[in-house]
């Protein structure tokens, strides 16, 4: 049985704090890419730097997101975290599609966001296995 509770919850608090994540990586990106402009690594490679950086934000605030998800989830934890994570990866990746067409990137990020909140359930389910009682 789904648990659609944890679905929602998981959802709704995956895209705001991916939202949240991605306000404060813009923030902190044009402050580095203004401050650090005059060293030769950082304005040789900005492009590369700031892409692995979105990337990492992305895959935390999905991480965050499965692990909120399994906390409600009564069963099936990993499954759960997952589903939310590739809803919330689509819910991304389509909003900005609209502009141009889906790329390799795109299904790459949709799979990211699937592997890291089923690690994020995994995590939790690992928590609650450990916590309960050998029989």
């Amino acid at each position: 049985m789904v648990s659609f509770k944890a679905l929602i919850v998981g959802l709704i608090v995956t895209i705001l704090v991916g939202l949240f994540a991605q306000a404060i990586y813009v923030l902190l990106a044009s402050y580095i890419g203004m401050a650090a402009s005059d060293y030769g690594f950082v304005s040789n490679y900005k492009q590369e730097l700031w892409f692995i950086f979105a990337i990492l934000v992305f895959c935390l605030s999905m991480f965050f997101g499965g692990v909120v998800t399994a906390t409600i989830a009564d069963h099936k934890l990993v499954y759960h975290a997952a589903a939310v994570g590739c809803m919330a990866s689509l819910a991304s990746i389509l909003s900005s599609a609209t502009s141009g067409g889906l790329t390799l990137m795109a299904g790459v990020m949709v799979v990211l966001g699937t592997v890291f909140a089923a690690l994020g359930g995994l995590i939790i389910k690992r928590a609650a296995t450990q916590k309960s009682p050998s029989v």
